[in-house]
């Protein structure tokens, strides 16, 4: 029997315990302590654990459930509540923050198609980070909880796209009208299985599984829904994670959702730890120390134009400055999806293999900030809010 998927995963636990009891005695957020435990024990550095692939798929799962609960959390009801601050807030969001890395990189001497896909990689921010650290901090449900999330739902679902026209970017795409015309009718598919489901299939489904009075069936169903809605939109060509939200929000509507929530949060906890240290196992710290300078001039440069972006798309929806301003901080970050888009732009020649890597470290350092903030976040807003700009709305 072969042992090292087992002896990996102990390595990992016993590492990541350690990393973060140390964390917490500095009241460091875990998250950090997960990230770090990645680069320790990354081939690149310790090279403890011999194969990232197994992590990297736990990391799928861990995404997964975290995209499933906080459907569950919200709902049809809820997410139509903001469907304007979804479709207007997030594509400005997109749009400009797409727009700004375009130009600021072109006038830095690269070339258009590159600067292009630097505002594609950009735009995205971390769904993992910032749900997370909100769900604990219960703020998914504050004025600039729901307009974050809806941009967040947005980005999830704009990652097509942006994955479609990468190729397109370097001069070996298709026609990219077609595809966006087929994007659209895999979405309204989507969207109209969602609606059957939620409205005839499931309800039917688990009162006939709650007969059985068993727990252990009740998990197992749900597995079965939030694998099979997954599964469909990974067939479409839509992301796993957009389709466990869509899983989440018709097991929301059913009247045992709090009991899916009871059943699946342990097992959240656990394999979101995956996602985080496989992030931190793709750095190679030689990198990082040997462009530093870039590293941190990067780093500045996607804080502000996130921030920026995050606020001027959160003005347009006629939220407080205030809110605005939070919304900006908040979303800050480079996502887990810029990482797969990134892959992308590797191979079609689009950046360099020192360029990801510069790309990656600075990833992770504003991934290491976002907790910050988020735990911060009244604290920064009552400093800014001495500015008589931000005063004038609040």
């Amino acid at each position: 029997m072969e042992l090292h998927i087992l002896v990996n995963i102990f390595i990992l636990l016993a590492a990541t315990v350690v990393v973060v009891y140390i964390c917490n005695f500095f009241k460091i957020p875990h998250l950090i302590g997960y990230l770090f435990s990645g680069i320790l024990l990354s081939p690149k550095t310790l090279n403890l654990v011999d194969e990232a692939t197994e992590v990297e798929a736990y990391a799928e799962i861990g995404v997964i459930l975290l995209l499933f609960s906080v459907g569950l959390e919200f709902s049809f009801s809820n997410l139509r509540k903001i469907q304007r601050y979804v479709l207007l807030g997030g594509f400005l969001q997109v749009i400009l923050t797409i727009l700004v890395t375009t130009v600021l990189i072109v006038l830095m001497g690269r070339s258009l198609n590159q600067s292009i896909f630097w505002g594609f990689v950009t735009c995205l921010s971390s769904t993992a980070i910032v749900v997370k650290t909100m769900q604990d901090k219960f703020q998914l449900n504050t004025p600039h909880g729901k307009v974050i999330l809806a941009m967040l739902l947005f980005q999830d679902i704009v990652i097509v796209p942006l994955m479609l026209l990468t190729p397109i970017l370097a001069g070996k795409g298709d026609n990219p009208l077609l595809q966006i015309g087929l994007l659209l009718l895999k979405l309204a598919s989507m969207g109209l299985l969602a609606w059957l489901l939620a409205k005839y299939i499931i309800p039917r489904y688990f009162k006939y599984i709650m007969k059985l009075q068993s727990q252990e069936i009740f998990l197992l169903s749900t597995i079965v829904i939030i694998l099979g809605i997954a599964l469909f939109t990974a067939q479409l060509g839509l992301s796993l994670a957009l389709g466990a939200f869509v899983a989440g929000l018709i097991v929301a509507e059913t009247d045992y959702n709090k009991m899916a929530i009871s059943c699946f949060v342990p097992f959240r906890y656990l394999f979101i730890s995956f996602f985080f240290i496989s992030m931190g196992m793709l750095l190679d710290y030689h990198i990082f120390l040997e462009h530093l300078d870039l590293i941190l001039f990067w780093f500045v440069f996607i804080i502000f134009v996130k921030t920026l972006a995050g606020f001027l798309a959160s003005i347009a929806l006629k939220v407080t400055r205030r809110t605005a301003l939070a919304v900006g901080l908040s979303i800050a970050q480079i996502g887990e999806f810029s990482f797969v888009l990134s892959k992308s732009g590797l191979e079609y020649g689009l950046i360099s293999e020192t360029n990801y890597q510069i790309f990656l470290s600075v990833s992770i350092l504003t991934m290491i900030l976002t907790p910050f903030i988020l735990n911060n976040l009244d604290a920064l807003l009552n400093k800014f809010a001495k500015l008589s700009w931000l005063k004038a709305t609040n």
